[in-house]
């Protein structure tokens, strides 16, 4: 599970936002892979914390936000002139931008946890 499964459900991770929906989603795929190792169902009525705690498996979910904090810290270690630090302050094109609130972006989500103090 921890060298084969983790690594192609968290590839990429760095890179990600991780709205709520993004959370419960890797959540329960997590737990699905689990219960289907192990041949449980869901009307076996197991809980998830005995699951894991036979399983043994790190958590995807702490997995890639761990990932996206390396990712972050390493961005925010390189020079100034790299195309990655470059991006990660981007703030899109000029002009009128669609109705509603914007998307969330990457640096936000840093900013949320870290404070607004984070930069590149």
């Amino acid at each position: 599970m921890n060298t084969c499964l983790l690594p192609s459900l968290i590839n990429g991770s760095q890179t990600w936002k991780f709205p709520t929906e993004a959370m419960n989603k890797i959540n329960t795929y997590q737990r699905g892979l689990e219960r289907s190792m192990l041949n449980i169902k869901k009307i076996d009525k197991i809980r998830h914390t005995k699951i894991r705690g036979i399983t043994k498996a790190t958590n995807a979910l702490t997995f890639g936000l761990k990932r996206k904090w390396q990712w972050a810290g390493h961005v925010a270690r390189m020079p100034d002139k790299r195309w990655t630090t470059r991006v990660t302050q981007y703030k899109g094109p000029p002009g009128k931008r669609r109705r509603g609130r914007p998307l969330t972006r990457w640096e936000e989500d840093l900013k949320r946890s870290a404070g607004s103090d984070w930069t590149p």
